[in-house]
């Protein structure tokens, strides 16, 4: 019987510390998601292309610009999409309950 609330105790001590980071993470992401809005926004708008054409003639030197790739919004909006599935198979799991 001991071992049995032993390991249910780590169980839920180990739920508990990720569940703890998990809504941290989703605090996080509420501040960022106006920023998640506005890179959808101008990835593929008139001024990206703009931008991206005249980065790639040298004339943006010494700018960071992962923005003008054709991957990495793209690559983030994806992830992005991944996660929140698997945040809905969750959900599923505990309409179920």
């Amino acid at each position: 019987m001991i071992d049995r609330i032993v390991a249910n105790e780590e169980k839920l001590d180990k739920i508990v510390a990720i569940v703890e980071r998990l809504d941290s993470a989703l605090a996080d992401f509420e501040l960022i998601k106006e920023d998640v809005k506005a890179i959808n926004v101008y990835y593929g708008s008139p001024d990206w292309f703009a931008d991206k054409e005249k980065y790639e003639q040298g004339l943006l030197n010494n700018v960071k610009a992962g923005v003008l790739s054709e991957d990495a919004v793209w690559d983030v909006d994806v992830n992005i999409k991944e996660l929140l599935e698997k945040m809905s198979d969750i959900l599923d799991l505990y309409k179920h309950k």
